[in-house]
């Protein structure tokens, strides 16, 4: 049951990421929320600290949406699952223009299952 449930918290991440929806995003998380990319180790501390990337990735990329190509688990227990990611980034066009892998973790806080961490070479 654990895996299903925080598969669904990365499911909810893509849905609010791609609607750009920042309060969806921000209830698809964890805190303290860590992302750590290319050079960059960024932490929110909570809701308020959390900044959600898809207007940079917008003006910087052309992108217009993500998608979840793979979420393999790579170790699991009741309150946090580890999942292998790979996804890929589009245009307006539809044109793929990029394919990541990262590591994702999930974890139940209370009642709450959440993206808690990633790690990848995205910026």
């Amino acid at each position: 049951m654990s895996v299903e449930q925080a598969r669904n918290a990365i499911d909810a991440f893509f849905k609010a990421f791609n609607a750009r929806d920042m309060e969806a995003l921000k209830d698809s998380l964890n805190y303290p929320h860590v992302r750590i990319a290319i050079g960059r180790v960024a932490i929110a501390k909570d809701r308020s600290e959390f900044r959600g990337g898809f207007d940079g990735l917008a003006e910087r990329e052309g992108w217009d949406r993500s998608t979840l190509d793979k979420a393999d688990v790579v170790h699991a227990s009741d309150n946090k699952v580890h999942f292998a990611i790979e996804f890929s980034r589009y245009k307006k066009d539809g044109t793929k223009y990029v394919t990541h892998k990262s590591l994702w973790i999930v974890t139940r806080l209370g009642d709450h299952w959440g993206v808690q961490a990633r790690s990848s070479f995205a910026l």
